[in-house]
């Protein structure tokens, strides 16, 4: 029988939920006996998702939505799924994010600006003010928005770098405010995961994480991202709010 832990009968909701950093977080929320939705634009892969997940975790409710998260009209078509479905939201997880081109500001255009901060900002923000009367309704929840290592500033990499810096301020603003309704607002800063995006990279390089100087000579995984997400979500980090968790090996440490 499945032993009936803190997240069994939750609802958690995941954005970019298809593969990578939020396939992850899926599979170990659904582990953990939580009734998981996730939104992702790829249907090939979300249907796949939801079908491992199930498999893996012998629990059946998991949800994909195929939802374009840079389209406002289909975030509020996400959010009424899971209102009319289950009325409730205990775990928000932001985790799309897209990186479309790297350069510098006068070799990247204005739209492609636009898009990064539509994907990786704006549908953060419109989801969590969608689904924030429901954690208010219920006295009580935990956001977790997936920033990264590279929101402190990037070479080259303006557009995506900017955007994760949105995600932090965010985090830290949104916990201020809702920090006496008992909500909770964190954010977790990846550095390098192996996921899909960087597979070709890694497959070019005979040492990936020492290229990198990562000091504990590793590539990160998914799952080390999830497991900070199931934590920083549970009863464990009651008293934390506000916070950026650094996942990365200690890269941004320094020597």
């Amino acid at each position: 029988m499945r032993e009936l832990g803190e997240f069994f009968d939750k609802v958690v909701v995941v954005t970019g939920g298809a593969s990578g950093i939020g396939e992850g977080i899926v599979k170990a929320f659904s582990k953990e006996g939580a009734k998981v939705i996730f939104a992702d634009v790829d249907k090939d892969k979300g249907v796949k998702t939801e079908v491992v997940s199930k498999e893996e975790s012998n629990h059946q409710d998991v949800y994909f939505v195929e939802t374009n998260l840079a389209m406002e009209k289909e975030i509020n078509q996400f959010s009424d799924f899971i209102l009319d479905k289950f009325g409730r939201v205990d775990v928000l997880v932001n985790n799309v994010g897209v990186n479309k081109k790297s350069g510098t500001l006068t070799d990247v255009e204005i739209d492609v600006f636009e898009e990064v901060f539509k994907i990786n900002a704006l549908s953060s923000l419109t989801i969590t003010k969608q689904l924030l009367p429901l954690m208010l309704k219920n006295k009580g929840g935990a956001i977790i928005n997936i920033s990264s290592t590279m929101s402190v500033g990037t070479k080259n990499d303006l557009a995506y770098s900017a955007s994760k810096g949105y995600i932090n301020t965010m985090t830290k603003s949104l916990a201020l405010d809702y920090a006496t309704d008992k909500i909770r607002v964190n954010a977790i800063a990846p550095g390098v995961i192996d996921t899909p995006a960087i597979q070709p990279w890694m497959q070019q390089e005979k040492n990936p994480a020492g290229s990198k100087g990562i000091p504990m000579g590793e590539i990160g995984k998914t799952e080390d991202i999830a497991n900070a997400a199931i934590f920083l979500a549970s009863q464990k980090a009651a008293y934390i709010t506000g916070q950026i968790l650094t996942v990365d090996g200690g890269l941004t440490v320094g020597e």
